[in-house]
């Protein structure tokens, strides 16, 4: 619809462009207001002092994708506009939002730690060509990006992580790679769910 409009040019076409605009605006806030509102909660569910997300800083300059519907889906991401609305709404449970450096996190195992360019496959799965795990990839760079804040040097963690875990939806994970179940049903079972952050335990 958008291009149809832009390629009439006429006066009646501009105005439905900017009611186009200003719809779509709307939902996208809508969304992010909810996505954010709903990773605060499961944080807060789960007695959370941190939030894990991925350092976002020139992403736009990091994509790689041949797939120029996909490069122009990634590029109108509303990435900064989530990371603050989850900024604000954390800070309202007296969690923190920390961003962590995302170098190599979907292509190593969060279960053994091995690198592996090999180890994501090109549909988003990932599959360690070393230990055999395999998991939602987008889950598994969450557990990575979490990990990463645990396993801080003493020097640079942040007040009040303490020997922390990570809340996963079907239990914990601890710096040292330890998982403990949230019931006994679900024993080494984890979700593979397509979480956007990880949520860190006291």
């Amino acid at each position: 619809m958008r291009r149809s409009l832009q390629h009439k040019d006429t006066r009646s076409a501009k105005q439905a462009l900017r009611r186009l605009s200003g719809r779509e605006t709307r939902f996208v806030l809508n969304r992010l207001h909810t996505i954010s509102r709903r990773i605060v909660e499961e944080a807060a569910t789960h007695d959370c002092a941190y939030i894990a997300v991925e350092d976002l800083t020139h992403i736009r300059e990091r994509m790689d994708n041949p797939n120029d519907q996909v490069k122009r889906q990634l590029h109108n991401w509303a990435f900064h506009e989530l990371q603050e609305m989850l900024e604000y709404k954390a800070a309202e449970y007296g969690i923190r939002v920390e961003k962590i450096a995302p170098a190599y996190t979907s292509q190593t195992c969060s279960k053994c730690g091995h690198q592996s360019s090999a180890n994501r496959d090109s549909d988003g799965w990932f599959e360690c060509n070393d230990c055999g795990y395999e998991v939602d990839g987008d889950y598994n760079a969450a557990k990575n990006i979490g990990m990463k804040l645990l396993t801080l040097p003493s020097g640079e963690r942040p007040d009040g992580l303490g020997d922390g875990h990570l809340a996963l939806k079907s239990g914990t994970l601890n710096g040292n790679g330890e998982y403990t179940a949230s019931s006994t049903m679900e024993v080494d079972r984890e979700s593979t769910d397509k979480p956007t952050t990880s949520v860190v335990g006291r």
